[in-house]
């Protein structure tokens, strides 16, 4: 709906600021549709006069980065802070050239975080992750929170759900695989000095608990991320990214 400017003026700072953010959304969602999206310009442009902020000439001929310099001060400013599944996926991650596989299994333990397997997801489908073991009462892709932040990647990657790590490595082990724990303890080696094996698990435990002694006992080997800073830990699905990347450019 489009405001009048004395309708506008008439609303406090807040809702104004408020109404610039919802177009700011629509703006950014619909950025492949030229004529709608210079009409949602063009209003934009009207209320940043009402509210006497200085107003870019030709806002319509602007491109996404520009238009972006421009709203995401206003979006600080209102206090807005977009989440990481609000952003549009371009088109061009829709359809992968090729669906790439390497020997890469994740085991995920206990973790309770449905934003963290979201993630997980994500980088496994990055780095061509063959399955994600889903242990315990992980989440499962079927969970809404993990598919919004998944953004879609829960379709490319081959997940199942289990009632325990040690049921899932037995099998894995029977296979040949190699199966390594990330937690650090006085035993963990370094990852940059592991020469990772293919056909290889990777178990990652609870956010807050880590990975119990009797799972850490599965593993053939315990590795570690270096860490420098005064914090001993990283987000779990960071952890999974860093260690998914070391074990891909290894076998590159």
């Amino acid at each position: 709906m489009k405001f009048t400017k004395s309708i506008f003026k008439e609303f406090n700072r807040k809702k104004q600021g408020k109404k610039l953010i919802e177009l700011i959304t629509k703006i950014d969602v619909n950025w492949h549709d030229k004529p709608l999206r210079v009409d949602l310009l063009n209003e934009f442009q009207t209320y940043l006069t009402y509210m006497n902020y200085e107003v870019v000439q030709n806002i319509i001929k602007s491109s996404k980065r520009e238009f972006l310099a421009l709203a995401v001060p206003i979006e600080q400013e209102f206090g807005k802070n977009p989440k990481d599944d609000e952003f549009i996926i371009l088109k061009d991650d829709e359809h992968p050239k090729e669906n790439i596989k390497i020997p890469l299994y994740l085991i995920l333990d206990d973790l309770r975080s449905a934003f963290n397997v979201g993630s997980i997801f994500r980088s496994a489908e990055c780095f061509g992750v063959s399955q994600i073991f889903l242990c315990g009462y992980t989440p499962t892709a079927e969970n809404k929170k993990v598919q919004k932040t998944a953004m879609g990647t829960d379709k490319f990657v081959k997940w199942s759900a289990h009632s325990s790590v040690e049921q899932v490595v037995t099998k894995l082990k029977k296979d040949g695989f190699t199966i390594y724990a990330l937690e650090t303890t006085t035993h963990s080696i370094d990852i940059s000095k592991v020469k990772f094996k293919k056909k290889c698990a990777l178990i990652l435990g609870n956010e807050a608990l880590g990975i119990s002694e009797e799972t850490l006992k599965l593993a053939d080997k315990i590795i570690q991320i270096p860490l420098s800073g005064w914090k001993n830990s990283l987000n779990v699905g960071v952890c999974t990214a860093i260690c998914c990347y070391e074990i891909s450019r290894q076998w590159e």
